[in-house]
């Protein structure tokens, strides 16, 4: 797991806005296809990538780092397939706009329950609450 380690976590970030940009473009393109299409292929190639990266990472040790997560690692795996799903649902039922702004107030949500439940008190998490508030603003026009 020493690739990972390596690359720096804004570069990580970068590429995970980029990855949840295009879904919504890559969605609504399949104008022929069904939910359920989207969901198969997006799931297939989403399956791939996973596994080569951890095929990469791990080397021989793929399928015992698969062993090894046991539980909470089936039980992850499932809630993250909800919310793979629910994403999918909610690009092909609503427009793009509306459920990637859904998904960017998870990190208000975050900053709010971090507060009471971990009782963070950090100026930085103020700062960026706030900040995204703003932002959030700006989007809906206020």
């Amino acid at each position: 797991m020493n690739i990972i380690t390596k690359l720096p976590g804004p570069l990580l970030v970068f590429l995970g806005a980029c990855s949840l940009s295009f879904g919504g473009l890559i969605v609504k393109s399949f104008e022929g296809a069904t939910l359920w299409q989207i969901l198969f292929w997006r799931s297939l190639f989403f399956s791939l990538t996973v596994l080569t990266f951890l095929i990469i990472s791990y080397r021989q040790k793929t399928f015992k780092a698969f062993k090894d997560s046991g539980l909470p690692g089936l039980i992850g795996g499932i809630i993250l397939s909800f919310g793979f799903c629910g994403y999918v649902f909610a690009m092909y039922n609503t427009t793009v706009a509306n459920t990637n702004f859904i998904i960017s107030l998870q990190i208000l949500f975050l900053a709010i329950l971090g507060y009471f439940f971990f009782k963070r008190k950090n100026f930085c998490d103020y700062f960026n609450f706030n900040y995204s508030c703003y932002g959030r603003g700006i989007i809906n026009g206020w």
